[in-house]
């Protein structure tokens, strides 16, 4: 049986993921899985390979270890949430930017999901490419 929430370009092998670290208030939660929910139809409409959201379980620290949620200061009235968006490649983010380029639909859900979030809370973006000499 397939999972529904890998999308049908999963099958192919992720070379770039682009990571997205935010806070939200615990009261906006079941809204942000609704937008979150609406961007990965979006996402994969316009080819991405995988859109995963998670939040964190845990506020606990490991060994000498900080949790995230001290790291960026996420207080007990928020999750912590972590995005996912894997592609092919470097070229696969611009195609798939390119291809989601005049659709408004994106800028209105992007817009909805600013507002649930804290303010300023996206303490993190990055893409990160995959070191084929480790897996």
């Amino acid at each position: 049986m397939s999972d529904p929430y890998l999308g049908k370009n999963s099958n192919q092998n992720v070379g770039q993921v682009g990571i997205f670290l935010y806070r939200a208030p615990k009261k906006n939660h079941d809204a942000l899985v609704k937008i979150n929910k609406h961007s990965y139809d979006f996402f994969m409409k316009y080819g991405i390979l995988k859109f995963e959201v998670f939040t964190l379980n845990s506020r606990n620290d490991m060994m000498d270890i900080t949790n995230l949620a001290k790291t960026i200061s996420a207080s007990e009235d928020e999750d912590v949430w972590l995005e996912i968006q894997s592609y092919r490649d470097a070229d696969h983010v611009k195609e798939f930017a390119k291809a989601m380029e005049g659709d408004k639909s994106g800028d209105e859900m992007y817009k909805e999901f600013m507002k649930l979030i804290t303010p300023g809370s996206i303490v993190t973006f990055g893409n990160f490419s995959k070191l084929n000499e480790i897996s």
